[in-house]
């Protein structure tokens, strides 16, 4: 009996209104002003009345409110006009309630509005939405909350006589006294003032904050008369929550609400049938609604659609709520956490990536496409693979293999995965999803990569002979890194390959494998074939290109037994056996315009005689001379092949 005397006390009070709310709220929600507030819990499905859980400073308890019913509460006068049941219920309510002193706020549903300040230089309100705030010094609209406000009103400008009082929105202020004091700096005014059984003074040309009221005391006339100017510190609403979008349609119409397609259907008196399509028009979900005080409303997945109206024609006007937040998305749903890591990496040196790839989400995804981007390294091993499916919880793993050229902080690179995700909204019921990894940096050690070179080759030789060269390759380095030493062999001279030489054109290769402070000796056996200075250059190439490399330079002189053979010597003292003998020569000269004469004598002369032994010797050396050279430059090159 006790709470129930207390709640119809509470109820009785009157209230100020100055401000105003219209609109509609979902089931369950919250309408507040200060510390009072009312929660509605419930609704009715055969009346459509409200369960409402009231809660004040002195009291909380439940109440019901039937459909166009009002309720008072402390600073607010609530009427309940309109109800529509469904998966998510909606109420229509209009609300007057006081002005909104700085440090209160208003709850209306999802909304929250907080009043920071009210001053001569305007007001300043923060709005928020769950995690979502924004701060306004003026009207606003966030998202479906229109608001229109106003702050700092005047209230009163003139004179008080002693005793009097002005008034507003419930709270007073009297003028109580005044004094005049003589002071070392002159005469001082002050005026007194109560509110709320406490004094506040004033000297005349001050203002000051008394209660919710900024008082300024322009003036004293004598001790009885004061002049004043006062603002009241609070802020007038009118607030609504709207819906997204007010429409009428005929039946067989449709309507684009959001990423759906709404189609009323049919009607048979104030029942509809209405459908929920996707963008090629398949049926996502279907309702039938009621057209009255207590009616239904549609909702799937983001999207609320109420019939607020039909007329006799059948035409029908609906209005439509969409929160973005709930509206289906294949991300929402399928996800895929990818992620990239790596061990120690040093300088030109292979590093194993590994790259995590798991399905977090609560659907199969299918046709994975696992790609990795690559940074500042080159890459050593595939870059691709395909995965046909990854049910949820699964997880795959995938290896790269790259190497970093540089040291320090390198970008490595980062792993995309594409994958197909069921998604209703979808014309194939499926659509393409995207996700990306960490974008991974390593800290890459430097390594040092050095090599000496010692070349012992002569500095002439001759020709058709058999040349050794020698190479002392020494690793100054710290790694044992895969490296060629190169010989570039000049033109006219031939190459006698041992096993391990390659040779490509005038360019021969030889793999070095030399771990640091070690040294390696390798040989060449080089054959000129040609006169000339013969200029060679050798190089050791690694990872990071040429390391070292010297070149030099050999002789090549002409053979005596080639400058017999090609001259002829007509004086008859440098042979000891000579005879005289009648020749016939046939000689050809070649003239500048590359015309030909030929001219044939007869002459006498004294001519070297070489004894057939002789001749039979060095025609023996030159078939065996030029049989090796063949030979030796076709197994070359078979080996080369």
């Amino acid at each position: 009996m006790k709470k129930l005397i207390a709640l119809l006390f509470i109820l009785l009070l009157p209230f100020v209104g100055a401000s105003t709310f219209t609109g509609y709220l979902e089931v369950p929600s919250t309408v507040g002003v200060g510390n009072y507030t009312v929660t509605i819990t419930d609704v009715s499905p055969e009346d459509g009345s409200l369960l409402l859980d009231v809660s004040t400073p002195n009291w909380t308890g439940m109440t019901k409110l039937p459909l166009g019913g009002n309720l008072t509460l402390g600073p607010m006068n609530l009427t309940f006009r309109r109800v529509f049941l469904g998966s998510r219920s909606l109420v229509f309510l209009s609300t007057e309630f006081s002005y909104v002193l700085p440090g209160q706020n208003v709850t209306l549903g999802p909304y929250r509005i907080e009043v920071l300040s009210v001053s001569k230089d305007g007001v300043e309100l923060r709005v928020s939405y769950g995690n979502e705030s924004e701060t306004f010094k003026s009207s606003f609209k966030f998202k479906n909350l229109i608001a229109n406000v106003s702050g700092f009103l005047p209230v009163y400008s003139g004179y008080l006589k002693l005793n009097e009082s002005f008034s507003f929105a419930g709270r007073t202020v009297t003028f109580t006294g005044a004094k005049v004091e003589n002071t070392t700096s002159g005469f001082v005014e002050t005026v007194f003032f109560s509110y709320d059984n406490v004094t506040y003074p004033i000297s005349v040309g001050n203002e000051s904050v008394i209660g919710p009221f900024l008082v300024k005391v322009e003036d004293l006339v004598g001790l009885n008369y004061t002049k004043v100017d006062v603002h009241f510190l609070g802020v007038a609403m009118n607030l609504t929550i709207a819906p997204n979008d007010v429409f009428s349609l005929s039946p067989g119409q449709t309507k684009t609400l959001g990423p759906y397609v709404f189609r009323y259907d049919y009607h048979i008196g104030n029942k509809l049938h209405v459908s929920l399509l996707n963008p090629c028009q398949a049926v996502i979900t279907s309702a039938s609604l009621v057209v009255s005080n207590v009616s239904t409303l549609l909702y799937h997945q983001g999207l609320t659609v109420v019939p607020l109206s039909i007329e006799a024609n059948g035409t029908v006007q609906f209005a439509s709520f969409i929160n973005p937040d709930e509206l289906p998305s294949p991300e929402k749903v399928a996800n895929v956490l990818v992620s990239l890591k790596g061990g120690t990496a040093r300088q030109y040196l292979p590093v194993m990536l590994t790259a995590e790839v798991e399905n977090t989400g609560n659907v199969a995804l299918s046709n994975l496409t696992v790609r990795f981007i690559p940074g500042d390294v080159k890459v050593l091993s595939g870059t691709e693979f395909f995965l046909r499916a990854l049910a949820p919880g699964e997880k795959k793993e995938f290896k790269f293999v790259v190497l970093p050229m540089k040291s320090g902080n390198v970008s490595v690179g980062r792993v995309t995965v594409s994958a197909m995700a069921p998604y209703e909204l979808a014309c194939g019921g499926y659509t393409l999803l995207r996700f990306s990894s960490n974008e991974l940096t390593l800290k890459v050690e430097p390594t040092t990569v050095a090599y000496s070179l010692n070349v012992s080759a002569p500095s002439s030789a001759p020709l058709y002979r058999p040349v050794n060269l020698t190479v002392l390759v020494r690793n100054l380095g710290d790694e044992t890194l895969p490296a060629n030493l190169t010989l570039t062999v000049p033109p006219g001279v031939a190459m006698a390959s041992s096993g391990n030489v390659f040779a490509s054109g005038s360019r021969i290769s030889i793999p070095l494998y030399i771990k640091p402070g070690n040294e390696s000796t390798l040989s060449f056996i080089v054959i000129p074939y040609t006169p000339g200075e013969k200029s060679f250059k050798i190089a050791v190439v690694s990872v990071p290109g040429v390391v070292n490399e010297t070149s030099f330079a050999i002789t090549v002189a002409s053979s005596q037994a080639e400058e017999n053979k090609t001259t002829v010597t007509p004086t008859p003292s440098t042979v000891t056996k000579t005879m005289n003998s009648t020749i016939t020569m046939t000689t050809t000269k070649t003239q500048t315009h590359t015309s030909i004469k030929t001219i044939t004598t007869t002459t006498t002369t004294s001519v070297p005689y070489t004894p057939l032994k002789t001749k039979l010797i060095w025609l023996f050396i030159g078939v065996v001379l030029g049989a090796g050279i063949i030979i030796g430059i076709a197994w070359y090159q078979a080996r080369s092949s």
